[in-house]
C-alpha cells in the first residue's frame, strides 16, 4: 500500500498530496470537458499531407504540430466561440490524389486548405485555390507568393521559409563582412533558373556583384568541374543552392571550395549532421531561430517557445526537414486562426482579405510574417538566425 494512502471501515483515505493530486485531477477533466461541449458550432479547415509515400516524415511532422495548435485554440475557446476542427486527407504524394482530396474537402465545407507536403504539388494546389476561389496556406516549397509576379495569385498565402529571405539574410551578413564579388552555383532546372533572376536583382543591393554563375546537374563530375570553375573565378564568397536530395552529393565536393560559402537550409542538415570535409572551410547558413542547434536559440518568442514545449525531446531527433515542416504547419494553422478571429470565422472573400489585411507581424516559429496585397509571404529576413561554421562547430552570426 502506498504511503499516501489507506484503508480505514473500507474507507479510502488520503493525506494531502494524495487529494491535491486527484482535485488537480479533476480540474483538468472538467476543462477538457467543457472544451469539447460548450462550443455551439465549428470553423472546418482542409488539411492536405502525406502520411504515406516518399515525403510521409514531414507529413507526419506537419500533422502533428497542426494537431498541437488546435488542442491550444480550443482549449482557449476556440474562433469566436466555435471549435476549430481539421479534415486530413491522405495525399500520398500524389498530385492526382491531392486534388481528388482538394476538391472533396472543399465541397464538404471546409473554410480553408493547408498543405501540401511534397514541393512539386505546390503549384498545382495554387492553381486550385485560384480556381475555385478557397484560401490556402502553403506549408511546403520556397516560391515567395507575388500577387504581381507569375500566378496570377488572389487565394494563396505561405508561411514557408522562402528563398527570397533566406537570400537577404544572407547577404546582409555578405556587406557587413565587406564581400563585394559573389559567385553561384545553383542545382539545374527550372525553379533554378527563376532563383538566379532573384539573386541577381537582390545582390547590387546589398553591395554585391556577380563574378560567376553556373548551374550544376545531379552527378559528381559535373558538381566537381563547377567547383573548380567557381575557385578559378575567385569571388569573395558563394552561394551554393540546391534541394534536399542534392546533400549528400554537395557535401562530397564542398570542400574544394577554396572560399566562404552561403548554402541553402536543404543543405543544412547535412552541413550540421557531418561537417566540412576541410576543417578551413567556412560556411554560412540562415534558418529559422527556433530550429538552431542546442545552445544557440537566441530571441524566441512566445510562439516559438510555445511550439517547442509542445514538441519536446521528440523535435531534437526529428531530421531537420521534418522539423522546419512541423514549424511551417504550425505557423500555417495559427495565422489562420488569426485571420479567422479579424473575420469574425468567416470564410471566402472575407477569410481572404483577413489573411491579406490582418496578418501583420506575425510572430511565428518560422520568423516575422506580414502578408498585404502584393506579397502574400512576406518573411522578415532580419527574424531569421544566421549561423557560421568553422572548424567543425557552428556558432550564431546573428
Amino acid at each position: 500500500m502506498p504511503s499516501n494512502a489507506g484503508y480505514l471501515s473500507g474507507r479510502l483515505v488520503m493525506n494531502g498530496p494524495l487529494r491535491l493530486f486527484l482535485m488537480l485531477l479533476i480540474h483538468v477533466f472538467f476543462i477538457l470537458a467543457c472544451s469539447s461541449s460548450s462550443f455551439a458550432d465549428s470553423i472546418k479547415v482542409g488539411v492536405l499531407l502525406d502520411l504515406s509515400g516518399p515525403f510521409s516524415k514531414q507529413g507526419e511532422a506537419a500533422y502533428k504540430s497542426i494537431q498541437f495548435a488546435v488542442e491550444e485554440i480550443n482549449l482557449l475557446g476556440g474562433i469566436g466561440g466555435k471549435r476549430l476542427e481539421i479534415t486530413v486527407f491522405d495525399t500520398g504524394s500524389d498530385g492526382n490524389k491531392m486534388l481528388q482530396g482538394a476538391l472533396q474537402l472543399k465541397e464538404q465545407g471546409v473554410s480553408a486548405l493547408l498543405g501540401p507536403t511534397a514541393p512539386k504539388n505546390c503549384l498545382p494546389l495554387r492553381k486550385f485555390a485560384e480556381n475555385r476561389g478557397i484560401p490556402l496556406i502553403l506549408i511546403s516549397g520556397t516560391t515567395p507568393i507575388l500577387t504581381f509576379s507569375g500566378l496570377k495569385t488572389k487565394w494563396t498565402f505561405s508561411t514557408t521559409l522562402n528563398f527570397s529571405s533566406e537570400l537577404k539574410a544572407l547577404f546582409s551578413v555578405f556587406k557587413r563582412r565587406g564581400y563585394q564579388s559573389l559567385g553561384v552555383l545553383v542545382q539545374a532546372g527550372g525553379f533554378y533558373r527563376e532563383l538566379f533572376l532573384w539573386i541577381r536583382g537582390y545582390a547590387p543591393e546589398y553591395g554585391l556583384s556577380l563574378s560567376c554563375a553556373e548551374g550544376f546537374n545531379l552527378n559528381p563530375e559535373d558538381l566537381g568541374r563547377k567547383f573548380s570553375l567557381l575557385n578559378r573565378c575567385s569571388p569573395d564568397a558563394a552561394l551554393i543552392w540546391a534541394n534536399s536530395l542534392a546533400r549528400s552529393l554537395v557535401l562530397n565536393v564542398m570542400g574544394r571550395a577554396d572560399l566562404p560559402l552561403g548554402i541553402c537550409h536543404g543543405l543544412f542538415e547535412t552541413a550540421f549532421g557531418q561537417g566540412s570535409n576541410s576543417t578551413s572551410q567556412l560556411l554560412f547558413v540562415a534558418v529559422p531561430s527556433a530550429l538552431v542547434p542546442e545552445g544557440l536559440k537566441r530571441r524566441l518568442t512566445f510562439n516559438a517557445k510555445n511550439f517547442l514545449n509542445r514538441w519536446g525531446s521528440q523535435l531534437d531527433i526529428m531530421p531537420f526537414e521534418s522539423q522546419l515542416y512541423a514549424a511551417q504547419a504550425w505557423d500555417a494553422l495559427n495565422v489562420l486562426a488569426t485571420a479567422l478571429r479579424h473575420t469574425g470565422g468567416r470564410g471566402g472573400e472575407g477569410l481572404r482579405r483577413g489573411l491579406e489585411t490582418g496578418i501583420k507581424n506575425y510572430y511565428g516559429v518560422v520568423g516575422s510574417f506580414s502578408f498585404d496585397k502584393r506579397d502574400h509571404s512576406f518573411l522578415d529576413p532580419s527574424s531569421l538566425s544566421v549561423l557560421r561554421y568553422f572548424s567543425g562547430r557552428w556558432s550564431l552570426v546573428r
